[in-house]
């Protein structure tokens, strides 16, 4: 698993609402959807969402979306991520 230093995993009692936005339209066929992510905040000890947005994927990887998980001490926010096909 790669860690990004920048990420800070939070944790929290419930899912942060979920937030509706209107898709923009694609810049081209070859671009796909990267649902938004949610993203910890420190100062507010709350989860705060990153919109979406379309990406042009790289040959061989997938897009894996985020997805939250539940542990001892709480809900986290597991981000989204592209991988290999395959994996």
């Amino acid at each position: 698993m790669i860690l990004n230093a920048c990420t800070t995993t939070g944790y929290v009692a419930s899912e942060p609402a979920y937030v509706e936005y209107q898709r923009p339209a694609p810049p081209s066929k070859l671009h796909i959807w990267v649902d938004g992510d949610w993203v910890y905040n420190r100062r507010s000890s709350a989860y705060v969402r990153r919109d979406g947005y379309w990406h042009n994927p790289t040959n061989g990887r997938v897009y894996v979306s985020g997805h939250w998980v539940v542990g001892p001490r709480g809900r986290s926010w597991v981000p989204g991520h592209w991988q290999r096909r395959g994996r």
